[in-house]
Protein backbone atom coordinates (compact mmCIF):
# COMPACT_ATOMS: atom_id res chain seq x y z
CA UNK A 1 0.00 0.00 0.00
CA UNK A 2 1.20 3.43 -0.85
CA UNK A 3 1.58 6.33 1.20
CA UNK A 4 -1.30 8.02 -0.10
CA UNK A 5 -3.60 4.92 0.53
CA UNK A 6 -2.51 4.63 3.99
CA UNK A 7 -3.23 8.44 4.46
CA UNK A 8 -6.77 7.56 3.06
CA UNK A 9 -6.92 4.35 5.25
CA UNK A 10 -6.34 6.33 8.01
CA UNK A 11 -8.58 8.66 7.42
CA UNK A 12 -11.70 6.95 7.10
CA UNK A 13 -10.65 5.03 10.71
CA UNK A 14 -10.67 7.88 11.78
CA UNK A 15 -14.06 9.67 10.55
CA UNK A 16 -15.36 6.27 11.71
CA UNK A 17 -14.23 6.24 14.96
CA UNK A 18 -15.77 9.78 15.99
CA UNK A 19 -19.47 7.04 15.62
CA UNK A 20 -20.06 6.10 18.81
CA UNK A 21 -19.57 2.46 19.31
CA UNK A 22 -23.05 1.82 19.95
CA UNK A 23 -24.36 3.10 16.63
CA UNK A 24 -21.39 1.01 14.78
CA UNK A 25 -23.48 -2.06 12.84
CA UNK A 26 -20.99 -4.06 10.82
CA UNK A 27 -23.79 -5.80 8.70
CA UNK A 28 -25.54 -2.56 7.98
CA UNK A 29 -25.71 -2.44 3.94
CA UNK A 30 -25.76 -6.22 3.88
CA UNK A 31 -28.89 -5.97 6.05
CA UNK A 32 -30.17 -3.27 4.04
CA UNK A 33 -29.73 -4.95 0.81
CA UNK A 34 -31.67 -7.63 2.01
CA UNK A 35 -35.01 -5.93 2.62
CA UNK A 36 -37.36 -5.94 0.50
CA UNK A 37 -37.30 -2.26 -0.52
CA UNK A 38 -34.40 0.35 -1.84
CA UNK A 39 -34.76 3.58 -0.19
CA UNK A 40 -32.71 3.91 3.05
CA UNK A 41 -35.08 6.38 4.79
CA UNK A 42 -37.77 3.50 5.09
CA UNK A 43 -34.81 1.30 6.34
CA UNK A 44 -34.07 3.72 8.85
CA UNK A 45 -37.49 4.14 9.59
CA UNK A 46 -37.48 0.73 10.65
CA UNK A 47 -34.29 -0.03 12.67
CA UNK A 48 -34.18 3.62 14.65
CA UNK A 49 -36.69 4.09 17.87
CA UNK A 50 -40.16 5.40 17.00
CA UNK A 51 -39.11 8.75 19.25
CA UNK A 52 -36.07 9.47 17.06
CA UNK A 53 -38.32 8.98 13.69
CA UNK A 54 -40.94 11.66 14.90
CA UNK A 55 -38.35 14.22 15.23
CA UNK A 56 -36.16 13.27 11.75
CA UNK A 57 -39.72 13.24 9.77
CA UNK A 58 -39.99 16.90 10.82
CA UNK A 59 -39.03 19.89 8.49
CA UNK A 60 -36.41 22.46 9.47
CA UNK A 61 -39.16 25.08 10.01
CA UNK A 62 -41.36 22.46 11.97
CA UNK A 63 -38.38 22.02 14.26
CA UNK A 64 -37.75 25.62 15.08
CA UNK A 65 -40.88 25.70 15.93
CA UNK A 66 -41.46 22.85 18.23
CA UNK A 67 -38.40 23.73 19.90
CA UNK A 68 -38.94 27.47 20.60
CA UNK A 69 -42.51 26.43 22.33
CA UNK A 70 -40.68 23.57 23.73
CA UNK A 71 -42.02 20.90 22.76
CA UNK A 72 -39.03 19.28 21.85
CA UNK A 73 -35.39 20.23 23.13
CA UNK A 74 -32.36 20.86 21.11
CA UNK A 75 -30.24 17.83 22.51
CA UNK A 76 -33.41 15.56 22.12
CA UNK A 77 -33.19 16.89 18.17
CA UNK A 78 -29.31 16.57 17.21
CA UNK A 79 -29.34 13.29 19.18
CA UNK A 80 -32.17 11.83 16.92
CA UNK A 81 -30.07 13.48 13.57
CA UNK A 82 -27.01 12.51 14.71
CA UNK A 83 -27.93 8.61 15.21
CA UNK A 84 -29.52 8.85 12.13
CA UNK A 85 -26.83 10.38 10.21
CA UNK A 86 -24.20 7.84 11.44
CA UNK A 87 -26.67 5.00 10.37
CA UNK A 88 -27.23 6.63 6.87
CA UNK A 89 -22.83 7.41 6.52
CA UNK A 90 -22.61 3.46 6.99
CA UNK A 91 -25.26 2.89 3.90
CA UNK A 92 -24.32 5.29 1.96
CA UNK A 93 -20.75 6.92 2.50
CA UNK A 94 -21.92 10.19 2.41
CA UNK A 95 -20.01 11.83 5.42
CA UNK A 96 -16.45 12.94 5.42
CA UNK A 97 -15.83 14.84 8.51
CA UNK A 98 -17.97 13.74 12.17
CA UNK A 99 -18.45 15.62 15.33
CA UNK A 100 -21.23 14.46 17.22
CA UNK A 101 -20.03 15.89 20.54
CA UNK A 102 -19.25 19.12 19.52
CA UNK A 103 -22.72 19.21 18.47
CA UNK A 104 -24.52 17.96 21.37
CA UNK A 105 -22.69 20.37 23.58
CA UNK A 106 -23.79 23.12 21.62
CA UNK A 107 -27.56 21.56 22.01
CA UNK A 108 -27.16 21.84 25.64
CA UNK A 109 -26.13 24.85 25.91
CA UNK A 110 -28.86 25.86 23.33
CA UNK A 111 -31.39 24.48 26.10
CA UNK A 112 -29.75 26.38 28.82
CA UNK A 113 -30.17 29.48 27.11
CA UNK A 114 -33.89 29.37 26.36
CA UNK A 115 -34.16 27.78 29.71
CA UNK A 116 -32.85 30.91 31.25
CA UNK A 117 -34.26 33.65 29.21
CA UNK A 118 -36.90 32.32 27.51
CA UNK A 119 -36.03 33.71 24.07
CA UNK A 120 -34.46 32.18 21.40
CA UNK A 121 -30.84 32.88 19.67
CA UNK A 122 -32.83 33.17 16.53
CA UNK A 123 -34.87 31.46 13.81
CA UNK A 124 -32.87 28.62 13.51
CA UNK A 125 -32.54 27.96 17.25
CA UNK A 126 -31.76 24.29 17.70
CA UNK A 127 -31.78 22.92 14.12
CA UNK A 128 -29.13 20.71 12.81
CA UNK A 129 -27.20 21.88 9.19
CA UNK A 130 -25.06 19.51 7.64
CA UNK A 131 -22.28 21.77 5.71
CA UNK A 132 -21.05 20.38 2.16
CA UNK A 133 -17.27 19.89 2.87
CA UNK A 134 -16.46 23.38 1.88
CA UNK A 135 -17.43 25.16 4.33
CA UNK A 136 -14.85 26.26 7.04
CA UNK A 137 -15.00 24.71 10.72
CA UNK A 138 -12.05 25.78 13.13
CA UNK A 139 -10.32 22.75 14.25
CA UNK A 140 -11.85 20.30 11.29
CA UNK A 141 -10.27 18.91 8.19
CA UNK A 142 -11.82 20.03 5.21
CA UNK A 143 -10.45 18.17 2.04
CA UNK A 144 -12.58 18.31 -0.77
CA UNK A 145 -11.78 15.28 -1.90
CA UNK A 146 -7.91 15.81 -2.06
CA UNK A 147 -5.66 13.43 -0.07
CA UNK A 148 -2.91 15.80 0.12
CA UNK A 149 -5.34 18.06 2.20
CA UNK A 150 -5.81 14.99 4.60
CA UNK A 151 -4.26 16.43 8.11
CA UNK A 152 -5.21 20.08 7.54
CA UNK A 153 -7.61 21.70 10.06
CA UNK A 154 -8.81 24.84 8.97
CA UNK A 155 -8.02 27.92 10.84
CA UNK A 156 -11.15 29.83 10.27
CA UNK A 157 -15.13 30.02 10.00
CA UNK A 158 -16.67 30.19 7.13
CA UNK A 159 -18.57 33.36 7.35
CA UNK A 160 -21.73 31.58 6.10
CA UNK A 161 -21.27 28.88 9.21
CA UNK A 162 -20.77 32.12 11.38
CA UNK A 163 -24.42 34.05 10.38
CA UNK A 164 -25.93 30.33 10.49
CA UNK A 165 -24.48 29.69 13.95
CA UNK A 166 -25.64 32.71 15.27
CA UNK A 167 -29.26 32.00 14.55
CA UNK A 168 -29.07 28.86 16.70
CA UNK A 169 -27.97 26.07 13.91
CA UNK A 170 -26.38 23.33 15.31
CA UNK A 171 -23.49 21.46 13.04
CA UNK A 172 -22.38 17.83 13.23
CA UNK A 173 -21.43 16.63 10.29
CA UNK A 174 -19.80 17.52 7.06
CA UNK A 175 -20.33 15.43 4.09
CA UNK A 176 -18.80 13.81 1.07
CA UNK A 177 -17.75 15.71 -2.42
CA UNK A 178 -15.70 14.55 -5.44
CA UNK A 179 -11.89 15.71 -5.94
CA UNK A 180 -12.35 19.29 -6.44
CA UNK A 181 -15.86 19.10 -6.70
CA UNK A 182 -15.74 18.61 -10.60
CA UNK A 183 -18.38 16.31 -11.07
CA UNK A 184 -22.24 15.56 -11.30
CA UNK A 185 -20.73 12.49 -9.55
CA UNK A 186 -19.33 12.28 -5.97
CA UNK A 187 -16.72 10.42 -5.90
CA UNK A 188 -12.85 10.42 -4.55
CA UNK A 189 -10.38 8.51 -3.59
CA UNK A 190 -10.23 10.07 0.22
CA UNK A 191 -13.56 8.76 0.74
CA UNK A 192 -15.00 6.43 -2.52
CA UNK A 193 -18.10 6.76 -3.59
CA UNK A 194 -21.55 8.18 -2.31
CA UNK A 195 -24.60 6.31 -3.03
CA UNK A 196 -28.42 7.42 -4.47
CA UNK A 197 -30.44 7.70 -0.77
CA UNK A 198 -33.65 6.69 -3.46
CA UNK A 199 -31.99 3.68 -4.91
CA UNK A 200 -28.21 2.89 -3.92
CA UNK A 201 -28.08 1.56 -7.59
CA UNK A 202 -27.79 5.18 -8.61
CA UNK A 203 -25.64 7.82 -8.22
CA UNK A 204 -26.50 10.60 -5.56
CA UNK A 205 -24.94 13.52 -8.08
CA UNK A 206 -22.53 15.76 -7.39
CA UNK A 207 -20.68 17.77 -6.70
CA UNK A 208 -23.15 18.40 -3.57
CA UNK A 209 -23.67 14.29 -3.34
CA UNK A 210 -23.09 13.64 0.24
CA UNK A 211 -25.86 16.41 1.15
CA UNK A 212 -28.40 15.41 -1.18
CA UNK A 213 -27.60 11.89 0.12
CA UNK A 214 -27.67 12.77 3.91
CA UNK A 215 -30.85 14.40 3.20
CA UNK A 216 -32.59 11.93 1.42
CA UNK A 217 -32.29 9.47 4.21
CA UNK A 218 -33.39 12.27 6.04
CA UNK A 219 -30.12 11.93 8.01
CA UNK A 220 -30.19 15.93 8.08
CA UNK A 221 -33.50 18.57 7.84
CA UNK A 222 -31.44 21.20 6.14
CA UNK A 223 -27.84 21.52 4.58
CA UNK A 224 -25.57 23.51 2.60
CA UNK A 225 -24.44 23.19 -0.65
CA UNK A 226 -22.22 24.44 -3.51
CA UNK A 227 -23.21 25.04 -6.76
CA UNK A 228 -20.58 25.76 -10.58
CA UNK A 229 -22.63 23.66 -12.68
CA UNK A 230 -25.22 22.24 -11.15
CA UNK A 231 -23.76 20.85 -8.04
CA UNK A 232 -26.89 21.89 -5.45
CA UNK A 233 -29.51 21.62 -8.10
CA UNK A 234 -28.27 17.63 -9.26
CA UNK A 235 -28.06 15.69 -5.96
CA UNK A 236 -31.62 17.60 -5.34
CA UNK A 237 -32.94 16.10 -8.37
CA UNK A 238 -31.88 12.22 -8.30
CA UNK A 239 -32.74 12.22 -4.46
CA UNK A 240 -36.05 14.22 -4.70
CA UNK A 241 -35.15 16.85 -2.59
CA UNK A 242 -35.79 20.60 -2.86
CA UNK A 243 -32.52 22.81 -3.95
CA UNK A 244 -31.83 26.76 -4.42
CA UNK A 245 -29.27 27.83 -6.53
CA UNK A 246 -29.29 31.80 -5.78
CA UNK A 247 -27.40 34.50 -7.93
CA UNK A 248 -23.63 35.49 -7.26
CA UNK A 249 -23.79 37.46 -4.20
CA UNK A 250 -26.66 36.80 -2.81
CA UNK A 251 -25.62 34.35 0.04
CA UNK A 252 -21.96 35.13 1.61
CA UNK A 253 -19.05 32.71 0.16
CA UNK A 254 -16.08 34.14 2.41
CA UNK A 255 -13.87 31.84 3.80
CA UNK A 256 -15.38 28.53 1.69
CA UNK A 257 -12.58 26.43 0.31
CA UNK A 258 -12.96 26.07 -3.21
CA UNK A 259 -11.17 24.58 -6.61
CA UNK A 260 -10.18 27.22 -8.52
CA UNK A 261 -10.76 30.09 -6.60
CA UNK A 262 -9.48 32.93 -9.17
CA UNK A 263 -11.76 31.58 -11.68
CA UNK A 264 -14.91 34.12 -12.08
CA UNK A 265 -16.68 33.98 -15.33
CA UNK A 266 -18.61 31.62 -14.19
CA UNK A 267 -18.49 31.95 -10.50
CA UNK A 268 -19.67 29.16 -7.62
CA UNK A 269 -22.42 29.99 -5.50
CA UNK A 270 -23.62 28.39 -2.38
CA UNK A 271 -27.01 27.76 -1.00
CA UNK A 272 -29.63 24.86 0.94
CA UNK A 273 -30.87 21.30 0.09
CA UNK A 274 -33.65 19.89 1.99
CA UNK A 275 -37.14 18.07 2.00
CA UNK A 276 -39.23 20.76 2.19
CA UNK A 277 -39.35 23.86 0.22
CA UNK A 278 -40.40 26.23 3.08
CA UNK A 279 -37.13 25.42 4.50
CA UNK A 280 -34.98 26.70 1.33
CA UNK A 281 -37.23 29.90 2.53
CA UNK A 282 -36.49 30.04 6.24
CA UNK A 283 -32.44 29.26 5.37
CA UNK A 284 -32.27 32.26 3.06
CA UNK A 285 -34.48 34.67 4.84
CA UNK A 286 -32.14 33.84 7.91
CA UNK A 287 -28.56 34.49 6.09
CA UNK A 288 -30.58 37.72 4.09
CA UNK A 289 -31.37 39.20 7.05
CA UNK A 290 -27.53 38.85 8.72
CA UNK A 291 -26.54 41.75 6.54
CA UNK A 292 -23.51 39.47 5.59
CA UNK A 293 -22.37 42.19 3.04
CA UNK A 294 -21.20 44.13 6.27
CA UNK A 295 -18.13 41.88 6.13
CA UNK A 296 -18.51 40.27 2.76
CA UNK A 297 -17.70 42.97 0.13
CA UNK A 298 -18.97 40.15 -2.64
CA UNK A 299 -22.58 40.40 -1.20
CA UNK A 300 -25.32 42.63 -2.75
CA UNK A 301 -26.92 44.43 -0.34
CA UNK A 302 -30.30 44.00 -1.09
CA UNK A 303 -32.60 43.21 1.94
CA UNK A 304 -35.31 40.58 1.67
CA UNK A 305 -37.87 41.41 -0.12
CA UNK A 306 -42.02 39.51 0.25
CA UNK A 307 -42.74 38.24 -2.64
CA UNK A 308 -46.54 36.79 -1.95
CA UNK A 309 -48.36 39.05 -3.67
CA UNK A 310 -47.69 37.15 -6.88
CA UNK A 311 -50.02 34.69 -5.23
CA UNK A 312 -52.77 37.21 -5.98
CA UNK A 313 -52.24 36.86 -9.91
CA UNK A 314 -52.04 34.65 -12.69
CA UNK A 315 -48.41 33.75 -13.58
CA UNK A 316 -46.68 33.77 -16.97
CA UNK A 317 -44.24 30.84 -17.42
CA UNK A 318 -42.20 29.92 -20.11
CA UNK A 319 -42.20 25.94 -21.11
CA UNK A 320 -38.66 24.70 -22.21
CA UNK A 321 -39.48 20.78 -22.54
CA UNK A 322 -36.09 20.50 -24.23
CA UNK A 323 -32.85 22.40 -24.93
CA UNK A 324 -33.10 20.97 -28.78
CA UNK A 325 -29.85 19.10 -28.23
CA UNK A 326 -30.72 16.43 -25.66
CA UNK A 327 -34.36 15.42 -25.35
CA UNK A 328 -35.40 14.63 -21.62
CA UNK A 329 -36.57 11.26 -21.06
CA UNK A 330 -40.47 10.34 -20.92
CA UNK A 331 -41.11 10.94 -17.24
CA UNK A 332 -39.34 14.09 -17.20
CA UNK A 333 -41.44 15.77 -20.32
CA UNK A 334 -44.49 13.76 -18.34
CA UNK A 335 -43.76 15.98 -15.15
CA UNK A 336 -43.59 19.64 -17.13
CA UNK A 337 -46.31 18.67 -19.07
CA UNK A 338 -48.36 17.33 -15.76
CA UNK A 339 -46.83 20.60 -13.96
CA UNK A 340 -48.55 23.35 -17.18
CA UNK A 341 -51.99 20.54 -16.90
CA UNK A 342 -52.16 21.42 -13.06
CA UNK A 343 -51.27 25.45 -14.11
CA UNK A 344 -53.50 26.14 -16.40
CA UNK A 345 -55.99 24.54 -14.43
CA UNK A 346 -55.25 27.57 -12.03
CA UNK A 347 -55.75 30.12 -14.16
CA UNK A 348 -51.95 30.71 -14.90
CA UNK A 349 -50.37 31.24 -18.52
CA UNK A 350 -47.97 29.09 -20.22
CA UNK A 351 -46.05 30.11 -23.20
CA UNK A 352 -43.25 28.23 -25.33
CA UNK A 353 -39.16 29.19 -24.07
CA UNK A 354 -36.10 28.36 -26.04
CA UNK A 355 -32.96 29.83 -26.16
CA UNK A 356 -31.02 29.68 -29.38
CA UNK A 357 -27.74 30.02 -28.16
CA UNK A 358 -28.00 27.27 -25.84
CA UNK A 359 -25.00 24.92 -28.14
CA UNK A 360 -22.85 28.05 -28.12
CA UNK A 361 -23.23 28.79 -24.58
CA UNK A 362 -22.68 25.02 -23.12
CA UNK A 363 -19.44 25.08 -25.75
CA UNK A 364 -17.92 28.00 -23.70
CA UNK A 365 -19.06 27.20 -20.18
CA UNK A 366 -16.87 24.08 -20.97
CA UNK A 367 -13.69 26.03 -21.94
CA UNK A 368 -14.38 28.34 -18.39
CA UNK A 369 -14.39 25.11 -16.50
CA UNK A 370 -10.92 23.26 -18.31
CA UNK A 371 -9.46 26.63 -19.30
CA UNK A 372 -6.42 25.71 -17.13
CA UNK A 373 -6.92 21.71 -18.52
CA UNK A 374 -7.01 20.42 -14.80
CA UNK A 375 -3.45 22.20 -14.52
CA UNK A 376 -4.48 22.93 -10.78
CA UNK A 377 -6.01 19.63 -10.30
CA UNK A 378 -2.93 17.34 -10.96
CA UNK A 379 -0.57 19.79 -9.36
CA UNK A 380 -2.51 18.64 -6.23
CA UNK A 381 -3.04 15.18 -6.52
CA UNK A 382 0.72 14.90 -7.34
CA UNK A 383 1.41 15.83 -3.70
CA UNK A 384 0.32 12.85 -2.54
CA UNK A 385 1.06 10.95 -5.72
CA UNK A 386 -2.91 9.61 -5.87
CA UNK A 387 -3.81 8.93 -9.41
CA UNK A 388 -6.81 10.54 -11.45
CA UNK A 389 -10.41 9.15 -11.36
CA UNK A 390 -12.05 8.19 -14.77
CA UNK A 391 -15.04 11.08 -14.01
CA UNK A 392 -11.70 13.39 -14.71
CA UNK A 393 -10.38 12.43 -17.20
CA UNK A 394 -13.98 12.27 -18.88
CA UNK A 395 -14.28 15.75 -18.03
CA UNK A 396 -10.75 16.61 -19.28
CA UNK A 397 -12.15 15.73 -22.81
CA UNK A 398 -14.99 17.44 -22.66
CA UNK A 399 -13.43 20.14 -21.89
CA UNK A 400 -10.85 20.24 -24.67
CA UNK A 401 -13.81 21.12 -27.31
CA UNK A 402 -12.68 20.37 -30.26
CA UNK A 403 -8.81 21.74 -29.24
CA UNK A 404 -5.87 20.26 -30.80
CA UNK A 405 -3.29 21.48 -28.20
CA UNK A 406 -4.81 20.80 -24.62
CA UNK A 407 -2.65 23.90 -22.90
CA UNK A 408 -4.55 25.99 -20.63
CA UNK A 409 -6.05 29.17 -21.96
CA UNK A 410 -4.14 32.82 -22.47
CA UNK A 411 -5.24 35.58 -20.69
CA UNK A 412 -6.46 37.19 -23.92
CA UNK A 413 -8.51 33.92 -24.41
CA UNK A 414 -9.63 34.37 -20.77
CA UNK A 415 -11.41 37.78 -21.68
CA UNK A 416 -12.61 35.94 -24.88
CA UNK A 417 -14.94 34.22 -22.28
CA UNK A 418 -15.92 37.04 -20.46
CA UNK A 419 -16.86 39.15 -23.12
CA UNK A 420 -18.84 36.05 -24.39
CA UNK A 421 -20.35 35.56 -21.15
CA UNK A 422 -21.94 39.00 -20.90
CA UNK A 423 -23.02 38.35 -24.74
CA UNK A 424 -24.94 35.06 -23.72
CA UNK A 425 -26.31 37.00 -21.06
CA UNK A 426 -27.66 40.12 -22.54
CA UNK A 427 -29.27 37.88 -25.36
CA UNK A 428 -30.68 35.85 -22.91
CA UNK A 429 -32.56 38.78 -20.95
CA UNK A 430 -33.75 40.17 -24.09
CA UNK A 431 -35.28 37.39 -25.12
CA UNK A 432 -36.96 37.64 -21.39
CA UNK A 433 -37.88 40.89 -22.27
CA UNK A 434 -39.37 39.99 -25.63
CA UNK A 435 -41.52 37.49 -24.01
CA UNK A 436 -43.90 40.00 -23.66
CA UNK A 437 -45.01 40.03 -27.15
CA UNK A 438 -46.35 36.44 -25.90
CA UNK A 439 -48.36 36.51 -23.22
CA UNK A 440 -52.33 37.39 -23.18
CA UNK A 441 -51.47 40.83 -20.54
CA UNK A 442 -48.39 41.44 -22.47
CA UNK A 443 -46.29 41.69 -19.80
CA UNK A 444 -42.89 39.52 -19.78
CA UNK A 445 -42.93 35.62 -18.32
CA UNK A 446 -42.11 35.55 -14.81
CA UNK A 447 -40.46 32.48 -14.60
CA UNK A 448 -39.79 29.38 -17.00
CA UNK A 449 -39.81 26.04 -16.25
CA UNK A 450 -37.72 23.13 -17.50
CA UNK A 451 -35.58 20.02 -16.87
CA UNK A 452 -33.28 19.96 -13.95
CA UNK A 453 -31.12 16.45 -15.81
CA UNK A 454 -32.72 14.98 -18.55
CA UNK A 455 -32.78 11.73 -16.89
CA UNK A 456 -34.13 10.62 -13.10
CA UNK A 457 -30.32 10.07 -12.53
CA UNK A 458 -27.65 7.84 -13.64
CA UNK A 459 -26.15 4.64 -12.29
CA UNK A 460 -23.18 4.38 -9.58
CA UNK A 461 -20.22 4.48 -11.64
CA UNK A 462 -22.31 5.55 -14.67
CA UNK A 463 -20.56 9.06 -14.58
CA UNK A 464 -20.16 8.80 -18.73
CA UNK A 465 -24.48 9.31 -18.77
CA UNK A 466 -24.16 12.94 -17.11
CA UNK A 467 -25.57 15.69 -19.21
CA UNK A 468 -25.44 18.81 -17.77
CA UNK A 469 -27.50 21.00 -20.38
CA UNK A 470 -29.99 21.82 -18.23
CA UNK A 471 -28.23 23.00 -15.23
CA UNK A 472 -24.99 24.63 -16.80
CA UNK A 473 -26.61 27.69 -18.60
CA UNK A 474 -27.96 29.19 -15.59
CA UNK A 475 -24.86 29.16 -14.22
CA UNK A 476 -23.31 30.81 -17.22
CA UNK A 477 -26.50 33.43 -16.87
CA UNK A 478 -26.36 33.42 -12.96
CA UNK A 479 -30.36 33.17 -12.79
CA UNK A 480 -31.96 31.90 -9.35
CA UNK A 481 -33.29 28.47 -9.79
CA UNK A 482 -35.21 25.93 -7.41
CA UNK A 483 -35.41 22.43 -7.86
CA UNK A 484 -38.70 21.17 -7.46
CA UNK A 485 -40.08 17.36 -6.72
CA UNK A 486 -43.32 16.85 -8.96
CA UNK A 487 -43.57 12.88 -9.29
CA UNK A 488 -42.10 9.51 -10.09
CA UNK A 489 -41.18 7.52 -12.87
CA UNK A 490 -43.74 4.99 -13.62
CA UNK A 491 -42.63 2.01 -15.80
CA UNK A 492 -46.32 1.29 -16.68
CA UNK A 493 -46.89 4.73 -18.32
CA UNK A 494 -43.02 6.35 -18.84
CA UNK A 495 -42.59 4.18 -21.97
CA UNK A 496 -39.64 4.99 -24.38
CA UNK A 497 -40.61 6.48 -27.69
CA UNK A 498 -39.97 4.11 -30.08
CA UNK A 499 -40.29 7.32 -33.15
CA UNK A 500 -37.73 9.56 -31.37
CA UNK A 501 -34.92 10.25 -33.91
CA UNK A 502 -31.94 11.34 -32.25
CA UNK A 503 -30.60 15.21 -32.72
CA UNK A 504 -27.09 14.19 -32.44
CA UNK A 505 -24.88 12.13 -30.91
CA UNK A 506 -25.09 12.66 -27.19
CA UNK A 507 -28.69 13.02 -27.27
CA UNK A 508 -28.67 9.27 -29.19
CA UNK A 509 -26.45 7.79 -26.09
CA UNK A 510 -29.11 9.87 -24.05
CA UNK A 511 -31.92 8.35 -25.61
CA UNK A 512 -30.57 4.72 -25.48
CA UNK A 513 -29.97 4.78 -21.63
CA UNK A 514 -33.64 4.84 -20.82
CA UNK A 515 -35.15 1.93 -19.05
CA UNK A 516 -38.53 2.06 -17.65
CA UNK A 517 -37.69 -0.50 -15.41
CA UNK A 518 -34.74 0.53 -14.21
CA UNK A 519 -36.14 4.19 -13.29
CA UNK A 520 -39.02 3.36 -11.82
CA UNK A 521 -40.18 5.08 -8.49
CA UNK A 522 -37.00 6.68 -9.52
CA UNK A 523 -38.20 10.69 -8.07
CA UNK A 524 -38.87 13.08 -10.95
CA UNK A 525 -37.98 17.25 -10.74
CA UNK A 526 -38.03 20.06 -12.65
CA UNK A 527 -36.11 23.25 -12.81
CA UNK A 528 -37.63 27.06 -11.67
CA UNK A 529 -35.83 29.75 -12.98
CA UNK A 530 -36.06 33.68 -12.51
CA UNK A 531 -33.57 36.59 -13.52
CA UNK A 532 -30.34 37.12 -11.66
CA UNK A 533 -31.13 38.16 -7.61
CA UNK A 534 -34.79 36.67 -7.60
CA UNK A 535 -34.47 34.86 -5.06
CA UNK A 536 -37.21 35.62 -2.98
CA UNK A 537 -39.57 35.27 -6.26
CA UNK A 538 -38.38 31.95 -7.25
CA UNK A 539 -38.96 30.57 -4.04
CA UNK A 540 -42.28 31.96 -3.97
CA UNK A 541 -43.49 31.00 -8.31
CA UNK A 542 -41.77 27.57 -6.83
CA UNK A 543 -44.23 27.46 -4.09
CA UNK A 544 -47.39 28.51 -6.56
CA UNK A 545 -46.31 25.88 -8.69
CA UNK A 546 -46.23 23.28 -6.15
CA UNK A 547 -49.41 24.17 -4.88
CA UNK A 548 -51.07 23.95 -8.00
CA UNK A 549 -49.15 20.37 -8.83
CA UNK A 550 -50.95 19.17 -5.51
CA UNK A 551 -54.21 20.48 -5.89
CA UNK A 552 -54.66 19.21 -9.25
CA UNK A 553 -53.31 15.93 -8.12
CA UNK A 554 -56.35 15.92 -5.59
CA UNK A 555 -58.73 16.66 -8.15
CA UNK A 556 -57.42 13.64 -10.27
CA UNK A 557 -56.92 11.08 -7.61
CA UNK A 558 -60.46 12.34 -6.18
Amino acid sequence: MGNWQEKVAQKKRTTFEKIPKAWVQDQILTDFRDRPYSQVSTYLDEVLPESENEITKLTACQIATKVARRELTSSDVCYAFCHRAALAHQILNCCVEIFFESALERAKELDRILEQTGEVVGPLHGVPISLKDQVNLPGIETTIGYVSYIGEKSQKKSLLAKALEEKGAIFYVKTAVPTAMLASETVSNVHGITLNAVNIEFSSGGSSGGEGALIGARGSPLGVGTDIGGSIRIPAAFQGLYGLRPSNGRIPYMDVTNSYAGQEIIQSVIGPLSASLEDLQLFTKTVVDSHTWDEDPKVVPIPWRDQSSLRQRKLRIGLMLWDKLVMPHPPVIRALKETCQSLLKEGHEIVEWDFPLQKELLETADQVYGADFYQEVEETLKLSGEPILEYMNLARKSCLNGRADPQPLSIAESWELVKKKNFFREQFFKKWNASAALTQEGEPIDAIICPVWPSAAFGANEVKFGVENYTVPFNMLDCASVVLPVTYVDKAIDLPDATYQPANELDAMQFGYYSAEKFDKMPICIQVVCRRLEEEKVLTVASIIQDACRSFEEHTNN
